[in-house]
């Protein structure tokens, strides 16, 4: 008897930690239930931004933004929200969009936000966040995009885009064509996961093993090239990038700067091969540019050896080309966020919405470069003088824009003039792609194969 009460005792003990254990789980349960929607309440109500239209996903957490980035369609989802909501969305708790060109001409000073921290301990320019760091480092950097030192690189950049003309020359003969498109897209994933920091180590889970490897790769390799270029210094025959750094007898510059250096060894690798790829895209598929710009070119020039930058400077179908691709295919289609001074809020725009909006471009999806050429220009239309040019901000502006847009503008220069100029190009899938609909942003664009036929052109004497 007594045995069976010390078993009945006990199966009530355990009885009763169990049902402890159950109602410690519903409790918890019911807690975080109610966290989550007083949360809700308070940032749909209460919150800085809760005046501001927008999906109410996107007001209450981070998986609208989370969803559209990871989808490849950022830009597009913007583009809807702002369409269906007015000229400045909340698209994230702490985070509104603006539409308006006026919002580009905003306070300088305002702190980039930690979207484009990428790992290293210094990253460079582009991902500085201090005011006063990115002023002293923009000003040690300036002597190098100087007119005096971009005079001196175009040797240089010639004699690669000539190693590239007899690549492709050995390319033309292949009949099914090749295709002009990098992809790359682990970047975002890292950048969307650090939204949500609980999880944020999953990023590297989901980085495939052979873009881990490329990106290490191509960062150990580009470091190697500069540190190699550094330490040749009193070698070097020709003026580069790193020169204005590397004086003879001069002291070396900080190891942070070189890895920050290889970085944007890197991106500008994506954003110059980005930019040539959509161009030949969009003149391939309009026959009409084409014309306009080899014609251009054509009559001009009788040789490779005849084009100068400052020649094609004079050109104005080439400068018309480089600003339609831009405006069609900008680099950074997003908005890249700035925290407002007082509040942890990001504040952007997106250049992807304002240059493909019909409220500031005429035809905003077509490739129409004329709108670009001067009013007096035989083949200007007068109804792009309703354009708002002031909606076009390829490289930013104020203290923040680009510090390498002229390089850029002459690398586009030189590249597109002497590849138009060579070759007659035709489009091998052009019923397989569609641009807009295939295109994919993970933080730089992810393009459709394009492959494009090449014929050399032979110039008549």
């Amino acid at each position: 008897m007594e045995a069976q009460l010390r078993n009945l005792a006990l199966e009530m003990t355990t009885l009763s930690n169990r049902l402890s254990l159950q109602q410690y789980v519903v409790v918890l349960l019911t807690s975080i239930i109610i966290y989550a929607f007083s949360r809700a309440i308070y940032l749909l109500r209460f919150h800085p931004l809760a005046r501001f239209p927008g999906p109410k996903l996107a007001a209450i957490s981070n998986l609208w933004y989370g969803y559209h980035w990871l989808s490849g369609r950022y830009p597009w989802a913007i583009q809807r929200a702002l369409h269906e909501h007015g000229d400045v969305v909340r698209i994230a708790p702490n985070e509104v969009v603006f539409f308006t060109p006026e919002a580009y001409t905003g306070r300088p000073a305002f702190v980039k936000s930690d979207m484009l921290d990428l790992g290293e301990k210094y990253e460079g320019l582009a991902s500085e966040r201090d005011v006063e760091q990115h002023r002293a480092a923009r000003k040690q950097l300036a002597p190098a995009f100087s007119p005096r030192a971009l005079k001196a690189y175009q040797p240089k950049i010639h004699r690669h885009t000539d190693l590239l003309l007899e690549k492709l020359e050995d390319m033309s003969e292949t009949r099914d064509g090749f295709n002009i498109v990098p992809v790359r897209q682990w970047t975002t994933i890292r950048m969307v996961f650090r939204r949500f920091p609980l999880i944020s180590w999953l990023s590297y889970l989901l980085l495939p093993p052979n873009v881990a490897l490329s990106y290490v790769r191509a960062h150990r390799l580009s470091s190697k090239i500069i540190e190699e270029r550094v330490k040749g210094r009193d070698d070097a025959k020709e003026l580069d990038y790193l020169a204005q750094f590397v004086r003879e007898g001069g002291l070396l510059p900080p190891k942070e700067f070189l890895v920050s250096q290889a970085v944007h060894l890197i991106f500008d690798h994506f954003e110059s091969s980005s930019v040539l790829s959509a161009a030949i895209y969009f003149l391939t598929t309009n026959e009409g540019p084409m014309s306009k710009l080899q014609g251009e070119l054509r009559e001009k020039f009788h040789s490779l050896d005849e084009m100068t930058d400052d020649s094609l400077r004079e050109l104005p179908w080439l400068h018309a080309v480089i600003e339609e691709t831009l405006r069609l295919h900008t680099n950074v289609p997003y908005g890249l966020p700035r925290i407002s001074p007082g509040h942890m809020i990001d504040v952007s725009t997106c250049a992807y919405a304002t240059t493909h909006s019909a409220r500031y471009f005429q035809h905003p999806y077509g490739f129409k470069p004329q709108r670009w050429l001067p009013a007096a220009h035989a083949d200007y239309d007068r109804m792009y003088d309703a354009d708002a040019q002031s909606a076009f901000r390829p490289f930013s502006i104020g203290s923040r824009n680009c510090i390498g847009q002229a390089v850029a503008y002459t690398v586009l220069r030189v590249m597109i003039a002497r590849l138009c100029w060579r070759f007659d190009w035709r489009l091998a899938n052009g019923d397989e792609v569609d641009w807009d609909r295939d295109l994919r942003v993970y933080m730089v664009w992810q393009k459709p194969p394009v492959r494009v036929r090449l014929t050399p052109y032979t110039a008549k004497t």
